[in-house]
């Protein structure tokens, strides 16, 4: 009788995970249809003004001299070097600047391109205000006259 008695507890006790699991299966595929539609809206990211104004977490460090012992310091900042903007084409409204098109209102680094003409771009940005000019002398165009 005792054996009996286990034999029940044991059964009892094995079938109640299958019990639970198949209570929460029911339960589950609306559970992950409602986190999936919580997910699907677009979600606001950073700007890359935003991105552009945080401040850098690396540091440079610089050894000079001071009184015949070296010391090392922290640069403050460290300037990235572009490549000079060069006018290579100005067609209509649009411009080829380091061989990449731009149309007027465009953005070229920090500066917008405000107006274009033959042979001339005007740039601008908060600060300065740029004019880029073809060069006189190009080998590549030829122009041929009947």
């Amino acid at each position: 009788m005792g054996d009996n008695i286990l034999m029940k507890k044991l059964l009892v006790l094995s079938l109640f995970p299958l019990a639970v699991f198949a209570g929460t299966s029911m339960n589950s595929h609306e559970t992950i249809s409602q986190q999936i539609a919580e997910i699907k809206p677009a979600r606001a990211g950073v700007s890359s003004r935003a991105v552009s104004r945080v401040k850098s977490p690396f540091i440079y460090l610089k050894t000079i001299t001071k009184r015949g012992k070296k010391v090392t310091v922290v640069e403050e900042k460290r300037r990235i070097k572009f490549k000079p903007l060069k006018l290579e084409s100005a067609i209509n409204k649009n411009v080829k600047i380091n061989g990449k098109w731009y149309k007027e209102g465009d953005r070229v680094r920090e500066y917008t391109i405000i107006n274009v003409s033959s042979g001339m771009a005007h740039l601008k940005s908060k600060k300065r205000e740029l004019k880029l000019y073809l060069d006189s002398k190009n080998d590549k165009i030829q122009f041929k006259v009947n």
